[in-house]
C-alpha cells in the first residue's frame, strides 16, 4: 500500500488545507478551531516556490484566507522549534492585520483579524495550559476586560496530546493530524464528513509522485534543521558550563589571593595560568 504522507509535515498540510478545492475541510477546521460558525471562506492563492531545494526559501507556507466576507485569517503548522514563536506569531498577524488598509484609509476599515498556528513541539512557559489556547489583548488588573476582539491568536501544541484532551470538535482534527490513519480517526470518518474528505485528499496527495518528492525534500531538510538547532542547543549549554566553571575558579582563585596564598599553589589548585592569577 502506498505510504500515506504526515499531514503535519509543513509543505503537506499547505497542500491539504491550502488549495481553493478543499476550501469546505478548511472551513470546518477553522470552525472547529475559533468555535463558531464560519458562512464563507476565500484562499488566498499563492504561488508555490517549491523545487529541487525544499528549504526555508519554499515560498509561503502559511495558509491565508477571508472568512465571513470580512476577517482575514492565517492558518500555519509548524514543526521547528526556532524558539522565537511568540514574536513570529505577532508579525504574522501584524502583517495580516495591516494589509487590511491602504496608507490614510479610515482605521474603521480594520477588522477582527485571526492567526490559527499547530505546533509540533510544547512551549515551555505554557506547559500548564491545554493544548488549545486563544489569546487576546486583556487588561491586567481590573477582571481582565478585553480592549479589543480585533487581536485573536490560537494556539494548538500537538504534542500534548498524550495528556488529557477535552471532548470537543477539535479534538478529531488533533487526532487526524497525529495519526490519520489510526483507528480513533478512522471511526471519526464514519459520522464526521469533513474527516473522511480530508482523510480521502491525503490519500490524494500523497498518490502524487511530484508531491511526494517534494513531501520528502521537504522532510529531510526539516531532520537537519532540527539536528543543527540541537547541537547549537547543546554546544551553548555546555558553553555556559564551562563559563559557570570559569567565573567560580577565578572567584576562588582572588579569595586565595586575599589570603596571602602564594601564586603557584593557587596554580597547582585551580588549574588557571600564572598569568591569570597575577592579572586578578
Amino acid at each position: 500500500m502506498k505510504k500515506i504522507l504526515s499531514p503535519k509535515l509543513d509543505i503537506v498540510f499547505h497542500m491539504l488545507f491550502g488549495e481553493q478545492k478543499h476550501e469546505r475541510i478548511t472551513k470546518k477546521l477553522v470552525e472547529d478551531v475559533i468555535g463558531e460558525k464560519v458562512e464563507t471562506i476565500e484562499l488566498e492563492q499563492t504561488p508555490y516556490l517549491w523545487g529541487e531545494q525544499v528549504n526555508d526559501k519554499v515560498g509561503i507556507i502559511d495558509i491565508r484566507a477571508k472568512i465571513n466576507n470580512k476577517n482575514p485569517i492565517d492558518i500555519e503548522m509548524q514543526i521547528v522549534d526556532n524558539h522565537d514563536i511568540e514574536k513570529r506569531l505577532l508579525f504574522y498577524w501584524s502583517k495580516l492585520y495591516l494589509k487590511q488598509i491602504e496608507r490614510g484609509e479610515d482605521y474603521e476599515k480594520l477588522n477582527r483579524s485571526i492567526s490559527i498556528i499547530f505546533l509540533d513541539y510544547k512551549i515551555e512557559k505554557l506547559k500548564e495550559l491545554p493544548i488549545h489556547t486563544k489569546w487576546q489583548i486583556k487588561e491586567s488588573e481590573n477582571g481582565g476586560i478585553i480592549l479589543t476582539e480585533d487581536l485573536e491568536i490560537h494556539i494548538i501544541e500537538l504534542p500534548k496530546i498524550k495528556e488529557k484532551i477535552e471532548e470537543g470538535s477539535l479534538k478529531k482534527w488533533i487526532l487526524f493530524l497525529e495519526n490519520p490513519e489510526g483507528e480513533e480517526t478512522k471511526k471519526m470518518a464514519e459520522s464526521e464528513k469533513e474527516i473522511k474528505e480530508a482523510i480521502e485528499t491525503l490519500e490524494e496527495i500523497s498518490s502524487d509522485e511530484a508531491k511526494e518528492r517534494m513531501a520528502e525534500l521537504r522532510q529531510k531538510y526539516i531532520m537537519d534543521k532540527k539536528s543543527e538547532l540541537r547541537t547549537a542547543e547543546e554546544k551553548g549549554i555546555k558553553k555556559g558550563k564551562e563559563e559557570g566553571i570559569k567565573k567560580r575558579t577565578i572567584e576562588i582563585a582572588k579569595e586565595m589571593k586575599k589570603e596571602n596564598i602564594l601564586i603557584d599553589k593557587i596554580v597547582k589548585i585551580t588549574g588557571l595560568t600564572e598569568e591569570e592569577v597575577e592579572n586578578l
